[in-house]
């Protein structure tokens, strides 16, 4: 059956329409008239009267049908200083709506308003409890940790563990102090490990931290021997396949030069 409106639902829409989007008139049209009438059904009765609402097709940046005009400006101008959960809950009281503070972060973000709030304390700032003992429940004394409590899985200084990228690891102090094997074996006898080096195994096994299966490698030298596939099992056999990638690099910095060398010429 076709939607009959009164006259004064047609005066409603001859002022209302013009400068407003067709969501916009949707809600004053329900609230004013406690109608539920559809953005559909409004777009026909304008199309059908030759009714023009001048504004831009479709919604302007920010805005749905679920932040009419309204409820955006509201936004606006109540934002500084409000968290998500304070904005959704003024918002609900004041126009009686259900927003949660995962629509109204949303909306926000998409309108890039700054809420001016950092997260953290400003200097000076004085904590709720300040000067409070603390409150707990009458005999759970019972179950704290005594004085010199060991925990359940603690582990001596000098046990060895694997890493979860897969390097032998040492306790080397209390409480938790640790550091892998391969690196402090090497610097025990060659002491420390120059910068833009690291400590690599020539079999490949990173259980085998033995002095005689390390070597000191840049990590230019470190990514040739894993691109050019110049490893192995056996330790010779990566042993030469080192001697070319030191080869391989030293090629490379000298076309490099000579590249240089012709531009700065030119």
């Amino acid at each position: 059956m076709k939607k009959v409106y009164t006259e004064e639902h047609k005066a409603f829409f001859l002022s209302f329409v013009p400068g407003h989007t067709c969501a916009e008139v949707v809600a004053e049209f329900n609230r004013r008239f406690e109608q539920k009438t559809t953005a559909s059904k409004v777009k026909s009765y304008k199309k059908n009267n030759h009714i023009k609402s001048g504004t831009r097709k479709g919604n302007p940046a920010g805005e749905s049908e679920l932040f009419p005009r309204k409820v955006r400006d509201f936004i606006r101008e109540n934002n500084k200083g409000k968290t998500a959960l304070q904005m959704t809950e003024l918002l609900n009281q004041t126009f009686g709506t259900s927003y949660t503070t995962e629509q109204i972060k949303s909306i926000r973000g998409r309108m890039h308003l700054d809420s001016g709030l950092t997260g953290h304390f400003e200097p000076g700032h004085i904590p709720a409890n300040k000067g409070k003992k603390s409150v707990y429940g009458k005999g759970c004394e019972r179950t704290w940790f005594k004085k010199g409590h060991m925990p359940h899985n603690h582990v001596p200084v000098g046990t060895e563990v694997m890493s979860t990228d897969g390097y032998l690891k040492v306790k080397i102090a209390e409480p938790n102090v640790w550091s892998f094997k391969h690196i402090m074996e090497w610097e025990n006898h060659n002491g420390k490990i120059q910068d833009g080096c690291l400590i690599s195994f020539k079999d490949g096994d990173h259980y085998n931290c033995n002095i005689e299966n390390l070597m000191c490698i840049t990590r230019t030298e470190h990514a040739i021997l894993n691109r050019q596939k110049l490893r192995s099992i056996s330790p010779e056999l990566t042993e030469t396949g080192l001697a070319l990638a030191k080869l391989k690099h030293k090629i490379q910095e000298v076309q490099k030069e000579g590249k240089n060398g012709r531009k700065s010429d030119s």
